[in-house]
């Protein structure tokens, strides 16, 4: 409770007033546990709400200060990332430089099979004849299927961008 009441610059004497106590005194017994017995029911939750922090800083249980459970698990997350290795950072980036890579050339096939597309309906324009070649249906049935897929992937990639930013 101590640290609680340092974290908002209180002195003894006004957390003692917020805290419902007359003098300072009794709250000093409860915060140095001179006298655990006497710590009133009501005390944990109202200096938690007083000091704006967690039961469980409070109580000891978690070195985190922060009542709301999403700022407080995005500060342990923070505190995970700080103790990456340097070797585990240098892997992590180098797995985002792949991904970049990836990505560059997955943009590279999408154009280039946006290409193949116009120029085979295009050629289709131009000599009717193709659909009645030889593998001339199966080469539009291919081109057809891998245009549904490269719509899907580049749906996928779309929302792994948005959901990065």
């Amino acid at each position: 409770m101590i640290t609680a009441r340092e974290l908002n610059g209180l002195s003894g004497v006004e957390a003692a007033a917020l805290l419902g106590y007359q003098n300072s005194s009794k709250l000093s017994k409860i915060e140095h546990a001179s006298d655990p017995q006497t710590i009133p029911a009501f005390l944990p939750y109202k200096a938690a709400i007083v000091y704006q922090v967690s039961l469980d800083f409070l109580f000891g249980l978690s070195d985190d200060w922060q009542r709301d459970p999403v700022i407080a698990q995005e500060q342990q997350i923070k505190r995970a990332l700080e103790q990456v290795t340097a070797d585990e950072n240098s892997a992590i980036r180098d797995l985002f430089e792949q991904l970049t890579i990836v990505e560059q050339a997955a943009t590279v096939a999408f154009n280039r099979f946006g290409e193949i597309k116009r120029i085979v309906n295009r050629f289709r324009e131009i000599n009717p004849e193709f659909d009645e070649l030889k593998l001339g249906a199966k080469l539009l049935r291919v081109v057809e299927e891998t245009h549904s897929e490269v719509v899907a992937i580049r749906r996928k990639l779309t929302v792994y961008h948005s959901s990065t930013q």
